[in-house]
């Protein structure tokens, strides 16, 4: 009996570990399965590419629509500074406007900038150079935005870190360029660019009819910042409109 015994336990033994077995080599082929699944998920989505993300603009440009707007009748002349705001939608510029009018006395020197001395011009950069930095500049010494004829005349830096005009070498005829002053949007047309030297001032001065240049840095990604060049950017104006009435808060 005792021999019976053990003869049956040692077969019970034996189908245990043929059990035990063919259960280890049934998990080690779902394993395999599942490693050639992962493998292939895996491939799959290498091969699988980021879409681009759609950049989003930090300032839309809130241009009026002139054929919303009623054309300015007569004659428009603004006869003091206001507030300008610079609208270049090809380049999506819209910047507001800054004036060196507290950088010196226009009429008390009774000359401009091209005629100022070597100390009176030092002194004008220095009153300039910090608006420079935060906003494009109109010159007190150009014209302001009007039917009449004259020179509207606007710097800006084109470099880092501020890139304000940057894009401006990239103007294509029939380009429209906006001026808001107040109640009124002054509409001018790309008509030329010019690169001239850095103490050339010609494109500045008046004209016999109403104009609009901007001036910048040239070449854009010189290495410093005395940039041997000026880029010219001439507009003319085509249009005035009036502009309705702001709701006050």
């Amino acid at each position: 009996m005792s021999l019976m015994c053990r003869r049956m336990a040692y077969l019970a033994t034996l189908n245990f570990f043929v059990i035990l077995l063919f259960l280890l080599l049934l998990s080690g082929c779902n394993s395999a399965g599942s490693d050639d699944d992962a493998l292939d998920l895996n491939d799959n989505a290498g091969d699988q590419k980021e879409e681009p993300q759609a950049e989003t603009s930090s300032e839309e440009l809130a241009i009026p629509d002139p054929e919303d707007l009623e054309p300015a009748d007569g004659e428009i002349v603004l006869e003091q500074w206001q507030p300008l705001r610079l609208i270049i939608p090809s380049i999506e510029l819209n910047l507001e406007i800054a004036s060196d009018r507290d950088t010196y006395e226009q009429e008390e020197i009774g000359k401009d900038p091209w005629e100022f001395s070597t100390e009176e011009y030092e002194q004008w950069l220095e009153g300039l150079m910090p608006l420079l930095s935060e906003s494009p500049v109109h010159y007190q010494f150009s014209s302001l935005p009007g039917t009449t004829e004259g020179n509207v005349a606007i710097a800006g830096h084109s470099p880092a870190p501020w890139y304000h005009f940057y894009d401006l070498d990239q103007l294509e005829s029939g380009d429209e360029v906006f001026i808001e002053a107040n109640e009124y949007l002054f509409v001018y047309q790309f008509k030329w660019d010019k690169v001239v030297d850095q103490y050339d001032w010609t494109p500045l001065y008046d004209t016999d009819y109403p104009a609009l240049t901007l001036q910048t840095c040239h070449p854009k990604d010189y290495e410093g910042f005395d940039h041997p060049e000026r880029l010219m950017i001439r507009a003319e104006l085509e249009e005035v409109y009036e502009l309705p009435e702001q709701d006050e808060d």
